[in-house]
């Protein structure tokens, strides 16, 4: 008898937890619009350039604006929520992030738009910490798994639908309206989070701000994001890139002393006593260096290699929006009721797999084989991520959520920015290895006699199609530096994705050492 009462809520617990479903479609309305911004914004860039007459050097301040700035922010939460409380931090930066998406929508120059994006990310920073604080305590403990699945459903949709949103919003009606679409979603979302989030009870605690580590991060991680946006452009060993990363590392060891002394520190750093919150972190930090950067790597080979459009690449990509949708919350739901270190190995195992078949794609290899890995990468990705966001939430002390979100959300920021940076400067450098080091039956060092052969087969291919005299021999030797070129690409993107299999080897050793508290759960 007892057994079958006890599957039933009881009167406390559905007030606090019997309007979950609701919540959990406030909470998601307000990520999915940050996620979509984030990345149909890139798709945008050539045509916001020719709109608004913005060079390269220029324009890329639009992302890289955006990314400083909400990455800087997302620790905010823990000192935010305390004041405000959750429901309330939530509508204040769903509204800040909406009036940004106004602003973006109406701006005028290029500088308008920097800084109408950083209004943008000053509302976008806090706003996921606090609704994944918000959303794994709204759920029962033997559910937050399942919370966990959810949110990363919103969250992880925004790089599948963001490219195509972004590309048929820029190609038939205009760059503009990718930030139209964030104005009735954000005030949706506002209206929603009014009436149905639950006020929390930190809310109005007069905690001080910790100024002095709020200024030391933000010096510390400004520069560390400047350092990785700009070191393509710049050279990663000039003196200005070098320069960046002193003064970050420097900030780094200043903000260490200042969080460790102070008694409310902006960011708690005695977290990270515990070994499975910091291993957790790390885990996420290189996951999504791994996720982010295999996206960059294949999107690239999409469009460079098989020549696709930004559109067709996205499509391609579609199929893994659905996956995620359905295995997050399944994978949430399992770590529930088994051990989650099981669903986060099998999920490092298939990504190992996909990447090892990614390795050994090249441009004749079918559409089907692509479109089955690209598949199977979702699947993979899709079972790491509430799993990993449960243990590492669930290894504090209670109370500490909404802080812990906000360190999490910060390694999340980071891993993002790290993987395309570095992955950009590996494939460029790979690339350039490859090419000097082919054989000469390969390619790049051919001997004369071999490169007056391989330029007389090309001559007489493009004489049958019409071509003569001097077009003609210089289409040839063109012809045959693209192919030289594109073998060197492809090997670079193959080496590539055995080094982020390599990571995921790692990785999913870590994943053992992972604690774990049932009761917690």
């Amino acid at each position: 008898m007892v057994a079958r009462i006890d599957l039933f809520p009881s009167a406390d617990e559905y007030s606090r937890y019997g309007h979950k479903w609701w919540v959990c479609i406030t909470l998601f309305l307000g990520t999915l619009s940050v996620a979509l911004t984030a990345t149909a914004v890139d798709i945008a860039i050539p045509s916001i350039m020719s709109s608004l007459g913005a060079s390269l050097n220029k324009i890329q301040w639009v992302l890289t604006g955006f990314m400083i700035t909400r990455t800087v922010l997302i620790p905010s939460v823990g000192w935010l929520g305390d004041r405000l409380g959750d429901r309330d931090l939530f509508i204040l930066s769903t509204a800040v992030f909406t009036l940004g998406s106004f602003l973006c929508s109406v701006s005028w120059s290029t500088d308008s738009l920097i800084f109408f994006r950083i209004i943008q990310a000053v509302g976008a920073g806090p706003l996921i910490g606090v609704a994944m604080a918000t959303m794994y305590e709204t759920f029962p403990p033997h559910e937050r798994g399942l919370a966990m699945g959810l949110f990363m459903t919103g969250w992880s949709l925004g790089p599948f639908f963001g490219p195509l949103l972004g590309g048929y919003l820029t190609e038939h009606v205009h760059w503009r309206a990718i930030f139209y679409i964030n104005i009735p979603v954000g005030l949706l979302s506002i209206v929603a989070a009014f009436f149905l989030l639950p006020k929390s009870q930190s809310e109005g605690r007069k905690v001080p701000f910790d100024l002095l580590g709020f200024l030391t991060m933000t010096g510390a991680v400004a520069t560390l994001l400047l350092a990785l946006s700009q070191g393509h452009e710049k050279g990663w060993g000039s003196t200005f890139i070098m320069a960046l990363f002193g003064v970050s590392l420097l900030f780094f060891s200043l903000f260490a002393v200042v969080e460790i002394r102070v008694k409310n520190p902006f960011v708690e750093l005695r977290h990270f006593r515990s070994l499975t919150f910091s291993l957790s972190n790390l885990i996420i930090f290189f996951r999504v260096f791994g996720f982010r950067g295999t996206n960059f790597l294949v999107t690239l080979f999409l469009q460079r290699g098989l020549n696709y459009s930004p559109i067709q690449a996205a499509m391609f990509l579609l199929p893994g929006a659905i996956i995620t949708g359905i295995v997050s919350p399944l994978a949430g739901a399992l770590s529930d009721r088994l051990n989650p270190r099981l669903p986060m190995v099998v999920g490092f195992a298939i990504l190992i797999l996909t990447l090892f078949g990614l390795s050994t794609v090249t441009l004749w290899s079918s559409m089907a084989f692509i479109f089955f890995l690209l598949s199977l990468k979702s699947v993979g990705q899709s079972s790491l991520n509430a799993p990993l966001n449960t243990v590492a939430l669930s290894a504090l002390p209670e109370g500490q959520t909404r802080m812990g979100s906000g360190i999490v959300g910060m390694s999340r920021g980071l891993g993002e920015a790290f993987g395309i940076a570095i992955l950009s400067f590996l494939l460029e450098r790979y690339a350039f290895v490859n090419l000097e080091s082919m054989s000469p039956t390969q390619g790049a060092r051919l001997a004369e006699g071999q490169r007056f052969e391989a330029v007389s087969q090309l001559r007489d291919l493009l004489l049958r199609a019409g071509l003569y005299g001097s077009a003609m021999e210089e289409r040839a030797q063109s012809l045959l530096a693209y192919t030289l070129l594109n073998e060197a690409l492809t090997r670079a993107y193959q080496e590539l994705f055995l080094l982020i299999a390599a990571l995921y080897v790692l990785l999913a050793i870590l994943v053992f050492f992972l604690g774990w508290d049932k009761r917690r759960v």
